[in-house]
């Protein structure tokens, strides 16, 4: 009898409170469920890697409310799985770039897999989870700004714009739980991306995002980040805001580094860093 030698992998569930939980895709990247008494809200979807709809059964079955904090790859690839969403329209460009693409979530895949799910397999693991299309359709999303708010009955999350990292990043804040869903507007290495001409207006902009985030602290405890470990104190925003603010007042110089997928200005401080001048 043939031995199956395949990894054995799956994706990491971990409970954050009583009502909300993250799913780690494959150390790839994070998304979350935070379950209300009407509603259940899917906090970004995945690099697509598999039909992510069963692992959120595994936590509620209620109805889904789908939420994107961005338009890039990694946070709405799995959206196949789920009729609708929404999103901020100011990556609209972005979402139709991506998404469509089964070629780019290979490309994610070959390139993320070996620094963030090292091991024997695993990349042949996760290509083979990815959809058979060659391109997949668009899916409809509602459009949201500031001041929205998703009600999941007795649990409310309020839209906050938070651009940079993209610009229709958005945040979602949850004042019952004291929890705000930053996806990559804060994680523990953030990108602002290199562009020809220079990016410092892309760099103000996120800095703004951030003096926001920080402006709202006494709202919440703790972040639940787009990236490596699923939460982070509060904190973070305060580092991210010097950080930001001291390149663009000229206090603050990064060194130019290449490691692994990155390459640019790059400066860090308490075990976070800014990418700011990054081609990745």
């Amino acid at each position: 009898m043939a031995v199956d030698t395949k990894p054995k992998i799956a994706k990491k569930i971990t409970q954050i409170n009583e009502n909300t939980w993250h799913i780690s895709d494959y150390f790839l990247d994070n998304y979350y469920v935070a379950v209300g008494d009407e509603y259940a809200a899917l906090i970004d979807t995945g690099a697509g890697i598999g039909t992510i709809i069963d692992d959120v059964r595994k936590i509620t079955h209620k109805p889904i409310k789908v939420l994107l904090t961005h338009g890039h790859l990694d946070h709405l690839g799995g959206m196949y799985a789920f009729e609708e969403a929404y999103m901020h329209p100011d990556d609209d460009h972005l979402y139709r770039e991506h998404y469509p693409s089964v070629a780019m979530r290979k490309w994610y895949i070959e390139t993320r897999t070996p620094i963030r799910f090292p091991g024997e397999g695993h990349v042949e693991a996760l290509l083979e989870q990815l959809p058979e299309e060659k391109d997949l359709s668009l899916f409809p999303y509602k459009p949201i700004k500031e001041g929205d708010t998703i009600d999941l009955g007795n649990r409310v999350l309020e839209v906050f714009e938070t651009p940079g990292h993209s610009p229709g990043h958005v945040s979602y804040l949850d004042r019952t739980n004291r929890l705000l869903f930053s996806g990559d507007t804060i994680n523990d290495s953030i990108i602002i991306f290199n562009k020809e001409g220079g990016n410092r207006k892309d760099l103000e902009i996120y800095q703004k995002s951030i003096q926001k985030l920080w402006d709202l602290s006494d709202a919440y405890d703790t972040l639940l980040v787009g990236h490596e470990t699923p939460t982070m104190d509060k904190a973070v925003v305060k580092d991210y805001l010097e950080l930001s603010t001291g390149i663009l007042d000229g206090t603050l110089k990064g060194n130019y580094e290449e490691i692994g997928f990155r390459k640019g200005e790059v400066i860090r401080q308490n075990g976070i860093e800014l990418w700011y001048k990054c081609d990745a």
